[in-house]
């Protein structure tokens, strides 16, 4: 049997499927359309398939399917039309003497929008408005944008252009996860004047130009592995990871249905480490409120809240036994979601 040559449905890559038997097929198929894949596309686009008040727990790796594109956007929760989401105020919760805040959410590294959703929905109930957003390389925007600090701060700013012109800073706050937390000094730093506060979670560790040996090693680590691993093993390995943890607040809804983007790995590598939080948080006028998980990495913690200039209402909060993950863990979600409340409603005037 000679050997028979096939073509990606995405990248057009020419494939082989066999020669006398010898040769691996190099390819894998469409989970839903049955299309031909080269493995780098099956990689990359991968997700584990979900419907509204379907939470399949525990993990499987078994759960995780490929796509082609166009059956990637069709089975993914985020709508490929657009890159943020706005999610309203419940009407019952409006106070009409007071102006609605806005609370603007940037995921983390490799996640999507869809990272803090639920979190979103919950505080809408308390009469509190979300826009959130793809990190440029990640979501929506994973082919079609570069991550960097500056494309990050641009469009933060062309979304609060559009969707916040007539608010006043102190009826926007920013919160950021993880990367959205680290970038998120960087573009508060560049947009301080469109903020009336911060709350930043998973940034207790300095991975900055003046980290620690360990962090820097983690660094350079995280970097190699996300350049050379695909989406889908990197997801696997996630799961790994998630089934040690409490972790189970809309998990597969929040950081596996939308898929995930590690495209850009070592560019978000370089964005994290080219922070200098130290430098950024004295310049900041409006208060910050910081959350951590005990068992995460958190050499800076109380370091990055000496340095508020706002010192009476800055806040660090730890959750015992809470790791990287404690924002998606049921254990804490309400208290997150109450202090955030509060954070909000000391900062009106």
């Amino acid at each position: 049997m000679s050997a028979t040559t096939l073509q990606c449905t995405d990248c057009e890559a020419k494939l082989v499927r066999s020669c006398f038997g010898l040769v691996k097929a190099r390819f894998e198929n469409c989970s839903k359309c049955q299309n031909i894949l080269c493995l780098k596309c099956a990689g990359d686009q991968a997700l584990v398939p979900y419907q509204e008040n379907e939470e399949p727990l525990p993990l499987r790796k078994t759960s995780i399917k490929s796509y082609c594109k166009p059956c990637l956007k069709q089975v993914s929760i985020l709508d490929y039309s657009k890159s943020y989401d706005i999610i309203e105020p419940c009407s019952s919760s409006v106070n009409p003497d007071k102006p609605t805040v806005t609370l603007f959410w940037v995921h983390g590294g490799g996640a999507s929008r869809a990272m803090f959703r639920p979190h979103a929905a919950d505080l809408a109930q308390k009469g509190y408005r979300s826009l959130l957003m793809d990190l440029p390389g990640h979501g929506t925007l994973v082919d079609t944008t570069t991550l960097t600090l500056d494309t990050c701060a641009d469009m933060v700013k062309q979304i609060l252009d559009q969707e916040c012109n007539s608010h006043k800073p102190s009826q926007v706050i920013y919160v950021g996860g993880s990367l959205g937390a680290y970038i998120g000094f960087y573009i508060l730093g560049q947009l301080k004047k469109r903020f009336g506060g911060a709350i930043l979670l998973d940034c207790g560790q300095n991975v900055g130009p003046d980290c620690s040996l360990k962090a820097r090693v983690g660094i350079w680590f995280l970097r190699k592995i996300s350049g050379k691993m695909s989406n889908k093993s990197l997801m696997g390995a996630m799961m790994g990871t998630v089934e040690k943890s409490h972790a189970d607040y809309h998990l597969v809804e929040c950081s596996f249905a939308g898929g995930m983007f590690f495209q850009q790995g070592p560019a978000l590598c370089d964005c994290m480490h080219a922070v200098a939080p130290a430098t950024i948080i004295p310049t900041l006028g409006f208060p910050l409120l910081f959350f951590n998980g005990s068992e995460d990495y958190r050499d800076s913690e109380n370091k990055w809240l000496s340095l508020c200039k706002d010192s009476e209402r800055s806040t660090l909060k730890v959750y015992e036994g809470g790791d990287h993950f404690f924002c998606h863990d049921s254990r804490f979600v309400d208290d997150i979601l109450h202090r955030m409340d509060k954070f909000v409603q000391a900062l009106e005037p």
